[in-house]
């Protein structure tokens, strides 16, 4: 991306709160990460809570199951784009797919935020959405309030409602959001299922959802760039005893002056 294209996402982020990247990954890769999605969704073990109910459709466990969706964390557009909003240090909080069944939609559907920190002018945590499918008003395409991580409020629903567009875009999309922009996944009229993967990205200085460098196996982050496993992690882990904490400054857990 050109400095122009950069500037222009920094001004949509800053006054909207998000930006949509067209033809960010290809037609071939989205039909090979549904067929994943779709074997999963197929094979999903309840845990019996009303969380693991709630959370059907949103799959944690893709990165621990899928290289070639971890090797999305390896692309240098996505880091160069976030690191403007998180800084160069920015680390995954979250890591899930969102499918609207026919019919239907998903846990997504509630209005809400996706961070409960509001610091005026500074982003703690920002959404990340690869569209799997064309994102259209008919199969539920996500509704945003744009402008709303400007307020530490949620709205009234009918005003939400009243205010909030849908986000229409093109398989293959990259959708990324300010996580304190109120949205809500749209309502599938189709007979088929809409895809996507999604990840909620935070500072570096922040804990994970998961314990991303133990729940992902080492068969996945052995195989994955210096860059993915910072994401991942790697770069920010504690030490768990004096040995580790006292290594040499190139071998330290916990790499320094990250925030």
């Amino acid at each position: 991306m050109n400095k122009e294209e950069i500037d222009i996402f920094n001004y949509q982020m800053e006054t909207v709160g998000y930006y949509v990247y067209e033809n960010f990954i290809s037609d071939n890769l989205c039909d090979i990460f549904k067929k994943n999605i779709a074997f999963e969704l197929e094979n999903y073990q309840s845990y019996n809570t009303e969380r693991s109910k709630l959370d059907q459709y949103h799959l944690h466990n893709l990165l621990c199951k899928y290289l070639p969706i971890a090797k999305l964390l390896e692309d240098k557009r996505l880091d160069l784009l976030l690191s403007q909003l998180l800084g160069e240090h920015w680390i995954m909080y979250a890591f899930t797919s969102s499918s609207c069944p026919p019919m239907s939609t998903n846990y997504g559907g509630r209005i809400h935020v996706d961070s409960p920190r509001w610091i005026n002018n500074y982003s703690t945590n920002i959404g990340i959405l690869w569209a799997l499918d064309d994102f259209t008003i008919e199969n539920g395409a996500t509704h945003v309030l744009p402008g709303s991580h400007h307020s530490k409020n949620i709205p009234p629903h009918d005003h939400f409602k009243e205010n909030s567009i849908q986000v229409k875009c093109n398989k293959g999309s990259l959708v990324i959001f300010n996580a304190r922009v109120v949205h809500s996944t749209g309502f599938n009229t189709t007979e088929k299922w809409r895809h996507a993967l999604t990840m909620n990205a935070c500072r570096s200085y922040m804990k994970q959802r998961m314990d991303w460098v133990r729940f992902i196996p080492n068969n996945i982050s052995d195989n994955l760039n210096p860059l993915a496993r910072r994401i991942i992690g790697f770069d920010t882990r504690l030490p768990t005893n004096l040995d580790e904490f006292f290594l040499p400054e190139e071998e330290r857990f916990y790499k320094a002056n990250q925030g």
